[in-house]
């Protein structure tokens, strides 16, 4: 369901906004700023750009995602539920103990997660060796990866960063 239409895009990231807000006030704990951050760019890929299918998750040839800055699992949980992944209902149990939506996503408890993030910085690598992976494998999938400005400064980030300028 790839959407062109502006306003129908708009209206999903009102969405996606306000299940952050809902998920995050009736778990009392997350992270808003990173979560609100991230909705317009999360909702274009999720829904206008990313080649995806809620029902076959590992389908091959699918884009990847990965969420570097883990803490804004919400957006990204949201953003799933919303395509489809999962029943919107589960959104209630954001950080309750045995839901699959914990406060970093964990790539073995919920589908659409293409990796467990939360260590700040190990994003841009993981999607390095994803990209690197379809070059070699004669694959088109696209990565995409999201990453917060506090990550920025790590070492690993500008070694995967020339990393990625050199392959």
């Amino acid at each position: 369901m790839k959407v062109r239409d502006v306003k129908l895009v708009e209206d999903k990231a009102r969405e996606i906004r306000k299940d952050i807000v809902q998920m995050i006030c009736k778990s009392k704990s997350g992270h808003p700023g990173g979560s609100l951050s991230a909705a317009d760019i999360m909702t274009a890929l999720y829904f206008s750009e990313m080649n995806i299918d809620p029902k076959n998750p590992k389908m091959e040839g699918r884009d990847r995602f990965v969420l570097s800055k883990g803490h804004a699992a919400p957006v990204l949980y949201s953003a799933l539920a919303e395509r489809g992944y999962f029943d919107r209902a589960l959104l209630d149990t954001l950080r309750v103990y045995g839901s699959p939506l914990q406060g970093h996503p964990d790539m073995k408890k919920l589908p659409g997660v293409e990796i467990s993030t939360g260590s700040l910085g190990q994003g841009l690598s993981v999607a390095n060796g994803m990209a690197l992976s379809a070059r070699m494998s004669g694959e088109d999938y696209r990565t995409y990866v999201l990453m917060g400005d506090g990550e920025l400064q790590e070492g690993q980030v500008w070694e995967a960063a020339m990393t990625s300028a050199h392959y």
